[in-house]
């Protein structure tokens, strides 16, 4: 896996500068969750397709810095948004035998997947505006910013429910990273009747996850590594266009609190 990873930084990245001093730098963080990973994987039940719901964004595999725009990944500074490509160009031609071509055209066909989606979805909204008007005030009064419901998983900030059983990672106060290679399972945490409703709402409206900014929530229809497509609630009727999390490339106002947004 080491030698992998060194092939990849040799030939398929771009680094943003070296400058900088980041305090992840001097610890191996970076290879923990990489190691965390291919071991995660080696599993049978563990499809390709398995592989990419884990690691849509902000599932459990999603790698990102939340709070940090840009990370020390293997041996240089790298923009917050790169980690999950770093993933899936590992782990889609080494680990589960896609070609490079094949790989590289999935984002792009993802992408065209959101536009070809989006007259389609806006209607949707316009359908259900009031239960997405109902859950965007739940989140809204809410202290949580991270709302995920799939069907395999359930998330709400650092929490997540598998199988019945809650868990969280056991992350270090030094690493910018959302994961780590340790898991803590003896908890006696528990989702809140409140948090429960939020997630009940996002199923019933086909949304994957829900993201509160400072500006807004983002609901995310569908993800592939740091690519989405999905809404945009805002207050003040304005897209928010500056999130390190979101890069948008393409937007739709519907009304005066909702947009159709596609992020890269």
């Amino acid at each position: 896996m080491k030698n992998t990873i060194l092939f990849y930084f040799l030939f398929g990245m771009i680094t943003i500068g070296f400058g900088q001093e980041l305090s992840e730098r001097k610890t191996n963080y970076d290879l923990d969750i990489m190691e965390y990973l291919d071991k995660s994987t080696d599993q049978e039940t563990i499809t390709f397709q398995t592989f990419l719901t884990n690691s849509k964004p902000f599932s459990k595999w999603d790698a990102r810095p939340v709070n940090h725009q840009s990370v020390w990944l293997f041996n240089t500074i790298h923009k917050s948004s790169e980690v999950p490509n770093f993933i899936y160009g590992i782990f889609s031609v080494n680990k589960y035998n896609i070609t490079k071509d094949e790989a590289l055209k999935m984002p792009n066909q993802f992408l065209a997947e959101a536009t070809d989606k989006k007259s389609v979805l806006i209607e949707h909204l316009k359908g259900n505006v009031k239960k997405f008007q109902d859950v965007s005030k739940l989140i809204g009064e809410s202290d949580n910013t991270i709302f995920l419901n799939q069907s395999s998983q359930q998330r709400i900030d650092n929490l997540y429910k598998e199988n019945d059983k809650y868990w969280q990672y056991k992350i270090p106060s030094d690493s910018p990273f959302p994961m780590s290679n340790t898991i803590e399972t003896n908890l006696k945490a528990s989702f809140s009747k409140k948090q429960v409703s939020v997630l009940n709402l996002l199923k019933e409206l086909n949304v994957y996850a829900a993201i509160k900014t400072t500006k807004g929530i983002f609901y995310l229809a569908d993800g592939l590594t740091d690519n989405s497509y999905g809404f945009y609630f805002t207050g003040k009727g304005a897209m928010e266009t500056d999130n390190h999390l979101f890069e948008i490339i393409g937007t739709e106002k519907i009304n005066e609190n909702f947009y159709y947004y596609i992020a890269n």
